[in-house]
Parts: structure tokens; C-alpha cells; sequence
């Protein structure tokens, strides 16, 4: 603190300093003089026996600096005047590190946002343990269960590892709220009654739940607003406690608001409302849902008592699983309790976030490397032109120590001025990354630029300029000071650039493992565009309806379909229309269990089979060819009697060298024989890069359906159209995912496209950065060797002999780095096996196309220097050093 004092001081003392010395001289002077001696040889003599005044001046300042820290800041304002004198250069480089930090330093955004940030306005999270069940015979992810409600109760009951216990649905519901008349869709999360308490959350208006709110008899249902929510469609009213919402067709009552800030435990979703979870009947429709020990449906979160540990809770948790399985025999259950730290992406889903976000991590981190090679060979490049500088510090005093700090702060104040950049660049990247997402997925994921992100650009950016500046302050700190004093030349050649080579090397070797990645994924995603569904993927309207969760009996729901289905027709450009349970390609799915002959029980003839429900002209509305048979009728649909129709997959499992159409078949859950009218063409049913899959449809729809319109031109202008027509059916009626199809599949090429947006703008980014290292290396090397260059042309060298001269060393250096990127990408690619459609990693195209896209990009790259060579005056040349 003293020496900061003294700043503000210091010329001060320095002049106290000065007057005092001179005082002090004065007064010996005086006494020389009084002796008898000369006042010029007393001066003389005072000086003498004082000493060098200078130097002694000098040593008395050192008690008030803090040399470090003032050779630091000298270090600093030399290095910024240095910039500032070089400000092109200064910023190409600053440019160039800030694409690679920005884009780390927003990858890194997104794994703070899922993995490292807690939850927000949460007590103590770290004291939060996630439960799940897990089958004992599986070592997968896939083998992870969320919680049933007996199974939450059980746990929650007879535990003695924690306070508490709470229990929320990972899968929110798009429920209807009637507002004024008309129906609007809203998230609601289902919790129970200790959500709010356990966590530590309060509400700004009014309170939260009590475990009285969470009684499967409670006779008035309530409801916790969110806060956004509240903000947004209520205007903040303050007196919304105790009011009504009509969510489902019925009556909930508002007990408070929650917290600003607070959206749960779950990254990316933010509940409009919450509803305690016994309430699941009525806001789902599904019936028997608290009362089954198959229904795995709830994320349970445990806080952990101060004298428990994760590992006591995890070994009590397998003995209460052992305890569900003697109380319930009969359900053969065989799984474990398992405990996870509670964070906003859950446990056994980490691992998917974080081999994803993994991927790109290393992928920009191959960019950040090429723009710190590119970043090194400039300094190279200065420092060549600074060695009289550094050799006349050296003989002025300065240490090799003293030299490499100087300029590794150079080099920091280039990556801290690209880590500010970065950080904005990253600020306004993200939201673009968000855009990637589907608009049908009710994700609403928040990036905030916290402390990690900001220590993370920090670190980043330091290592980055000691890495580009280590070997420059190296070299240029290791300088031979008498013969460069002298003005003695030295012969150039390409050695002076070894280093630089070595760099350039391994930009293109890296260039070349981004670019084979970036080309396989955009293939990739070309092809997913490319791959038939099964299905007509332009002319197609479609609109979820669950007419269940307002109360809807069997007789109303028929009904409400029927006319429905009257008043879409009617429109004008609708051509047909029809219902499916679920889409191919989307979240939902069925499955059962199809025998070959009704009367056979050997598993040989049991098949696995997708289901889809349909009514009649569903595969006229969609698209998909009626290979042989016939479609439902309105009569079958009607009677339920026994018919199906089978995909070209399940027909040849089932009658490989005969026609199916009019045998009879078992299907798992039908009371009566089966028989097969028709045969429609295979499609996609999961996933777009599926093997074919054998697939049933069935005419008995379930309340919860999803309209499917065929229209004459552009389905996006109906689909206002669409809703009207449903408000006026029903006008408490809201459908969810109202959306073309083209919009619809979105989300399955969600994963191809965003691999190959992302993967291609980094090959891009790096082709670009390598061509200018390449440039400047090879415009380097020719300066080097102008001499040499002269005295080539003045022996009788040609013109074109000069230019593969230079041209053969750039194609050289390409070709070494090529062919050692291509042999990394070549075992690399592998890991992008899962991301690909269509396309082997091993692609021989690809590997051939990236080799000679670089070495294009090289020849041209090369040649612009390598022409300026054979311009070289030998004249000039020769008195050149």
C-alpha cells in the first residue's frame, strides 16, 4: 500500500532526494573551504569522497519502486506504443485470435450453461443428489429410469439420507388455457408439494405449494406462476393471488408467483406454471398414472443431511430397491437405486452434452491453434527486424530474462486484445447458435457471460499469447551482440525459416483434419435432406389436438374429430385430410409384438413392430404409396373391427414368397385376429438413418391425434386457417405444434444440420487462416533469400526457374502437412460416425477432394510471392544485407 501511496509522490521525494544530496555536498564543501582549501578543489574533493552521485542517487530511489511490478508497466506502454506503430498487422493478428478464442469462449458458454452453472436462486445445490433407477442386467445410458410416483413414495419414506425430497416431470405439458374465450397453449411442470420449500425458493406474491396443495383429493387445484410468465401476459398485476385459471377445461386457482430468475431444475426449460404432480391425471388425461409401478415418469432430487454422504445414500438406495422388490414380487422390477449430483442437464444425459460439446471444443481448439501458428509467425517475422534493437539492450545490461519478459508481454497484450474481442464475438455468436433450434422444441436456454465464462476467456487468452510467444522471445532474446553491432551481414537462407515451416506444417495438417470433418458433415447433411422419410414433405399441414384434457368423453372426442374433419375439407386448397396417433420421425412412439398365423406360440414367429394409428386417407394425405390392397374405410374406423395394413419390411418378414394382402395375423393387446388389407411403401419411422423397419398401422385412434392436411399450394398460409377452423369447433380448443411439415422436420435433421453448420464454418474459417499463413511465410522466405534470389538471376537464372523455386518449398510444405492431416483425419473421422448419413468416414471422395482443395489453395497462395521474386533487381539484390 506504501508504494502505491508513493506514486502519487514520488517527483516529490525524488526532489527531496536531489536537494538533499546537494545540501549535503554544500556543507562538506563549506568545511573545505574553511580549512583553506580552493572552493573548485574542495568541490572536487567533495565529489571524491561522496562518490558517483548518480548512481548513488539512483540506488536511494530503488527503496521507494517495486521494480517487478514498474518494469511490468514500462514493458506495457513500450508494447502498446509498438502495436499502435504496427496497427495493420496488429489487427489482422487480433482478428485472427479472436475468431479462435470467440468461438472456444462460446462453446464454452453452452457447457457452463448445461454442465457447470447451478441452478439459479436454489439453496445449497451441492447438497442436491438426483435418484434414478437403473436395470442391473444393463451397462448403458440406456439402461437409467427416471422414478414412478410409488417408487418416489417409497424412497421419499423410508429414506434416512435426507431432509427431504422432492419430485418434478422432466417433461413438461403443453396444456390449454382459456383465455377470454379463446385457447392459448402454456408449459406446465407438475412438482410436488416440497418443490419450492426443499429448494430454498420463495415467492415474490402470495406463497408456494404445501404438502396440503399435493393430495390426490384436494378438492381445488392450484397452480405457482412463473415469473416471466406473470410479467408478460399478466402485466405484473399484483392482485393475480386468488384468482381463477381455466387450464384444461378446469378451474385452478392462483396460490402465488415465483421468484424472479428461478425456472427449475432443468436446463432449458422454463414452466409458464406449476401444478403439484398429483394433479397428473387432470392435466394429461392419462388415467391410473400415480397407481403404476411401469410408469417411470418422475426426476426425484434428495438434499442430503449434513452427517450423510453420496456414497451412504447410494448403498441405502440399493437396499430400499431390494426392499420394492420383495413388497412387489409380481412386478419383476430388478433395479437399482442410483444417485447423481442434481445440475440442470440430468445425470445420465451428461454424458451425450458432453461428448457433443466435447467434439466441438477439440474442433475450435484446432482453429485457436492455427491462429496462434499464424500469430507466431509474425512475431517471428518483428523479431527478425528487432535483433539490433534487442542486441542494444542486451549491451546496455539487459538480461535474457528481462528481454523474454518484454516480449511475452507483447505477445499477452496481442491475446488479451483478441480475448475482449472474442468475448464479444462470443456474446453475439450464441444467439445465432440458438436459432439452429427447431422451433417446435420448447427449450429456452439462457447464456450467461458469468464469471466462468470470463475466467475461461481470461485463461485462454493467457495461454494462447505465452504459447505464439514463447519460441519468438526465445530466439529473439538469444542474440549475438558484438557482430550485429558491427553491421556484419549474414548470409540468408530458408534456415532462418525453419521454424516458420514447422508452422506452417502444422497448420495445413490441421486444415486438412477440420476440412475432412467439415466436408463428411455437410455431406452428410446434404444427404439427410436428400433421404426419402416415406413421406410427402412439402404439401403437408399438421396440428396436435388432445381434446382428452378438457374432459372429452369417447362419444364428444369422435364427435369433435368428425366435424373437425368437415370443416378442414371445406377450406379452399385442402385436398384431404386425415388423423394419426403420432408422426413418423418425432418423439412419440409404439411399439408391439406381431405373430406369424394365429395359432403359432413359437418366438421364431413373434416380430417387434412399430405402430402407427391412422384414419382413413391418411396415406393419400401424406403421400405414401398404396403398394397392393386397399386403404381403411370410415366403417372400419367405426366397427374397430380387425384390419391392418403393413409396411413392404414387415410383408416380406412375414410372407417372403408370397403375397400378404388377406392373411391373418396376431398382434399383442387385439381381442380379435388380425387380417392384412394393404401394403404401403417403407419409411422412416425413428430416425432418418435407420435400417428398414417393420411397421403395422392400425385404424383405432387414441383422443390424442395429430391432423395431417394435404394443400394444393403453400401449406404455411393455411395453417391460420387451421386454427380458426379449430376455435370454431371448439373454442376452449388449442392444437400444439400447428406447423408445416417442412417446419415438422426440422428436428429430425436437427442433429446433421447443426454438425454441418458448425463443422463447415470451422473448415472454412481454417482454410482461410492457413492460405494467409502460407502467404506470409512464403513472402518472408523470399525476402530472406532476396540475395540469393539475385544471385541466381545474375548467373543466368530464369524467370520461371525463380518462380518453382519458391512455388516448389510452398507445395512442399503443404504436402508434408497434408499428408500427415490426412492421416489423423483418417482415424479422427470415426468419431463422427453417429453424426453421419450416407457417408462413410472413410470417404475416398472426400479425402481426394480436401487434399486438392488444399493444394490449390496453396499453389495460388504461394504464387503471388513467388511472382514478386522474379521481379528481383540483381543489382539491389546483391547489396541487399
Amino acid at each position: 500500500m506504501s508504494w502505491l501511496k508513493q506514486l502519487f509522490v514520488r517527483r516529490r521525494l525524488y526532489g527531496d532526494l536531489s536537494e538533499e544530496i546537494r545540501e549535503h555536498l554544500e556543507e562538506k564543501i563549506e568545511q573545505l573551504v574553511a580549512g583553506g582549501t580552493s572552493r573548485k578543489e574542495a568541490a572536487a574533493a567533495a565529489r571524491r569522497e561522496f562518490g558517483n552521485v548518480m548512481l548513488v542517487e539512483e540506488d536511494s530511489r530503488e527503496v521507494w519502486r517495486w521494480p517487478s511490478a514498474e518494469d511490468f508497466l514500462v514493458d506495457l506502454r513500450y508494447g502498446l506504443r509498438l502495436l499502435r506503430k504496427n496497427f495493420g498487422s496488429t489487427v489482422a493478428v487480433v482478428i485472427t485470435l479472436a475468431l479462435g478464442i470467440g468461438m472456444n469462449t462460446t462453446v464454452f458458454g453452452f457447457v457452463n450453461a448445461l454442465l457447470l452453472r447451478p441452478p439459479v436462486g436454489v439453496k445449497a445445490p451441492n447438497k442436491l443428489l438426483e435418484l434414478w433407477l437403473h436395470i442391473r442386467s444393463s451397462s448403458s445410458s440406456d439402461g437409467y429410469l427416471p422414478l414412478t410416483y410409488p417408487d418416489y413414495l417409497y424412497y421419499r419414506d423410508h429414506n434416512q439420507s435426507f431432509d427431504g425430497m422432492l419430485a418434478f416431470d422432466g417433461d413438461p405439458h403443453s396444456i390449454i388455457w382459456n383465455r377470454s374465450g379463446e385457447g392459448q397453449i402454456v408449459q406446465a411442470q407438475l412438482v410436488s408439494g416440497n418443490f419450492f420449500s426443499l429448494l430454498g425458493v420463495n415467492a415474490v406474491l402470495g406463497r408456494t405449494f404445501s404438502v396440503e396443495d399435493d393430495q390426490v383429493e384436494s378438492p381445488q387445484p392450484v397452480v405457482v406462476l412463473g415469473h416471466a410468465f406473470w410479467q408478460q401476459r399478466f402485466d405484473s398485476d399484483p392482485s393475480i393471488v386468488g384468482k381463477g385459471l381455466l387450464l384444461n377445461g378446469a378451474n385452478y386457482r392462483v396460490v402465488g408467483v415465483a421468484s424472479a430468475g428461478f425456472a427449475g431444475l432443468e436446463a432449458g426449460i422454463e414452466p409458464d406454471v406449476w401444478a403439484p404432480v398429483t394433479m397428473v391425471e387432470r392435466i394429461t388425461g392419462d388415467k391410473g398414472r400415480l397407481n403404476n409401478w411401469h410408469g417411470h415418469w418422475l426426476f426425484a432430487v434428495g438434499r442430503l443431511k449434513d452427517n450423510a454422504s453420496a456414497r451412504g445414500a447410494r448403498a441405502e438406495l440399493g437396499v430400499l430397491a431390494r426392499q420394492i422388490e420383495q413388497a412387489q414380487p409380481d412386478q419383476n422390477r430388478k433395479l437399482d437405486g442410483i444417485v447423481f449430483p442434481a445440475t440442470l442437464v440430468p445425470g445420465p444425459y451428461r454424458g451425450y452434452v458432453s461428448a457433443f460439446t466435447g467434439l466441438l471444443m477439440g474442433v475450435f481448439a484446432l482453429l485457436l491453434f492455427i491462429a496462434s501458428a499464424n500469430a507466431a509467425s509474425f512475431l517471428l517475422a518483428r523479431a527478425t527486424g528487432r535483433t539490433r534493437e534487442m542486441a542494444i539492450r542486451s549491451a546496455l545490461g539487459a538480461g535474457r530474462g528481462r528481454l523474454i519478459r518484454q516480449l511475452l508481454v507483447e505477445s499477452t497484450l496481442l491475446s488479451g486484445l483478441a480475448g475482449c474481442a472474442g468475448l464479444v464475438l462470443a456474446y453475439w455468436v450464441a444467439p445465432l447458435l440458438l436459432t439452429l433450434k427447431p422451433a417446435s422444441l420448447p427449450i429456452t436456454l439462457r447464456l450467461p457471460v458469468d464469471w466462468r465464462v470470463l475466467i475461461f476467456t481470461v485463461l485462454i487468452s493467457l495461454v494462447t499469447g505465452l504459447a505464439f510467444g514463447i519460441t519468438p522471445a526465445l530466439r529473439s532474446a538469444k542474440v549475438q551482440v558484438a557482430p550485429i553491432l558491427k553491421d556484419e551481414g549474414q548470409s540468408a537462407s530458408y534456415r532462418k525459416s525453419q521454424l516458420r515451416s514447422v508452422l506452417i506444417t502444422g497448420q495445413t495438417a490441421t486444415c486438412a483434419v477440420l476440412l475432412v470433418g467439415a466436408t463428411l458433415c455437410v455431406k452428410s447433411f446434404r444427404n439427410a435432406r436428400l433421404i426419402d422419410p416415406g413421406f410427402d414433405t412439402q404439401h403437408v399441414a399438421v396440428a396436435t389436438l388432445t381434446p382428452e384434457v378438457l374432459g372429452y368423453r369417447e362419444p364428444q372426442v369422435r364427435a369433435f374429430y368428425e366435424q373437425l374433419s368437415e370443416h378442414i375439407r371445406a377450406l379452399p386448397g385442402v385436398s384431404s385430410a386425415s388423423f394419426v396417433s403420432h408422426l413418423p420421425l418425432g418423439a412419440a412412439r409404439e411399439q408391439t409384438v406381431v405373430t406369424r398365423g394365429i395359432r403359432s406360440t413359437s418366438d421364431q414367429d413373434k416380430l417387434s413392430v412399430d405402430v402407427l394409428r391412422i384414419a382413413p386417407n391418411y396415406f393419400r394425405t401424406m403421400g405414401i404409396p398404396l403398394l397392393r390392397g386397399r386403404d381403411f374405410t370410415a366403417r372400419e374406423d367405426a366397427e374397430l373391427r380387425g384390419a391392418a395394413i403393413i409396411n413392404e419390411t414387415l410383408a416380406r418378414r412375414l410372407s417372403p414368397n408370397r403375397d400378404p394382402v388377406g392373411q391373418r395375423i396376431a398382434v399383442a393387446g387385439e381381442k380379435v385376429n388380425t387380417e392384412i388389407i394393404g401394403v404401403v411403401k417403407t419409411g422412416k419411422y425413428r430416425t432418418l438413418g435407420e435400417d428398414a423397419i417393420p411397421a403395422i398401422f392400425l385404424p383405432q385412434l387414441p383422443p390424442r391425434r395429430t391432423l395431417v392436411v394435404r394443400t394444393a399450394g403453400d401449406p404455411a398460409s393455411m395453417l391460420g386457417l387451421i386454427r380458426r377452423e379449430i376455435q370454431i369447433v371448439d373454442s376452449n380448443m388449442a392444437a400444439t405444434e400447428l406447423e408445416t411439415i417442412r417446419q415438422y422436420m426440422a428436428l429430425p435433421l436437427f442433429p446433421a444440420r447443426t454438425t454441418g453448420l458448425l463443422l463447415g464454418a470451422s473448415g472454412i474459417l481454417a482454410l482461410a487462416l492457413t492460405c494467409i499463413g502460407l502467404f506470409g511465410v512464403i513472402s518472408y522466405i523470399v525476402s530472406q533469400r532476396t540475395h540469393e534470389i539475385g544471385v541466381r538471376i545474375a548467373l543466368g537464372a530464369r524467370p520461371r526457374d525463380v518462380l518453382k523455386l519458391v512455388v516448389r518449398h510452398g507445395l512442399f510444405l503443404t504436402a508434408t502437412g497434408l499428408a500427415v492431416g490426412l492421416g489423423v483425419a483418417f482415424g479422427a473421422a470415426h468419431l463422427l460416425l453417429s453424426l453421419l448419413y450416407g457417408i462413410s468416414p472413410t470417404d475416398p471422395g472426400t479425402f481426394a477432394g480436401v487434399a486438392l482443395l488444399l493444394c490449390t489453395v496453396a499453389l495460388l497462395a504461394c504464387y503471388v510471392p513467388a511472382r514478386r521474386a522474379t521481379h528481383v533487381d540483381p543489382t539491389v539484390a546483391l547489396r541487399y544485407e
